[in-house]
């Protein structure tokens, strides 16, 4: 293998998840994803850094997240990176990373 585009993420779902049907049928699924990181300042203190994460799944594994998963819930997440860019109503060129979730597991079951 050459090259991987792979991640994996532990960590907490910030909203319930958003599912919609695409205008072509497919299942998409939209959350939010906290994780946090720990490390200790000059002055000894313990210090978190929390880090949210744009989700996106499709298909089957989206049909599936309805009810398995809510807000609050400890999950692991494995994919791959996203990079798109779309233009604003008002012209601005934005940029948007997204991991495409590719496996989910509930950690609180």
């Amino acid at each position: 293998m050459k090259t991987q585009n792979k991640v994996q993420l532990i960590g907490y779902i910030g909203a319930d998840p958003e599912v919609k049907t695409t205008s072509g049928g497919t299942t998409v699924a939209k959350m939010r994803m906290a994780t946090d990181e720990f490390f200790r300042d000059s002055s000894g203190n313990t210090q978190k850094v929390t880090t949210w994460h744009d989700i996106r799944i499709w298909d089957q594994l989206a049909a599936s997240i309805q009810g398995n998963f809510t807000k609050g819930s400890h999950v692991l997440v494995e994919g791959k990176i996203n990079y798109r860019t779309y233009e604003d109503k008002s012209g601005h060129l934005r940029y948007v990373t997204e991991i495409k979730a590719l496996r989910l597991l509930n950690l609180d079951r």
